[in-house]
């Protein structure tokens, strides 16, 4: 339980710190400075998947991220409700079978809705690193980063690999 806390405290910290707006002193006279291109791509996929794609007028990409993002977060609401549901029944439930399936379907449910969230988390990451790299290539960046997916035959695990390199 306190990992959940200390989790989600991380979470809204984040949070707080990338919402809030910065307040940079500057002389009267001065204009404030511009941002960079790539910064301002950045922070549109950093809001939600495609947003960044879609500045860039990567139409098809955008898409396929921002619908993949809208129907993981789409199946985390139905298997909250459906895990609700069935924790009600299984509260309210009065013989050991009943209270024995209900607990099952619970947890099934919250089991999903888990892996709805992790395959959100996953788009959402595989977003920012394909803006990334697109942006670091197009604005003319010295480094960049190499993302390679791969899959383990003898201990039948997946994986990802990261090449960082500058020139």
């Amino acid at each position: 339980m306190r990992k959940k806390k200390v989790a989600w405290l991380l979470i809204l910290l984040l949070a707080g710190r990338i919402m809030l707006p910065t307040q940079d002193i500057q002389p009267e006279n001065s204009a404030p400075p511009e941002e960079s291109p790539l910064r301002k791509v950045l922070e549109k996929s950093l809001l939600f998947p495609g947003l960044g794609q879609l500045s860039e007028k990567q139409y098809i990409k955008a898409a396929l991220f921002g619908s993949a993002e809208i129907f993981c977060l789409a199946q985390v609401l139905i298997f909250m409700g459906k895990g609700n549901n069935a924790y009600k029944k299984y509260r309210d439930a009065i013989d050991s079978e009943t209270v024995i399936e209900f607990r099952l379907l619970t947890e099934k449910y919250d089991r999903r809705r888990n892996t709805a969230i992790l395959a959100a988390f996953g788009v959402w990451v595989l977003n920012m690193i394909d803006i990334f790299i697109f942006a670091k290539k197009k604005y003319g960046k010295k480094s960049a980063i190499g993302f390679q997916p791969y899959y383990n035959h003898e201990n039948k695990t997946i994986g990802v690999s990261l090449r960082f390199s500058s020139l």
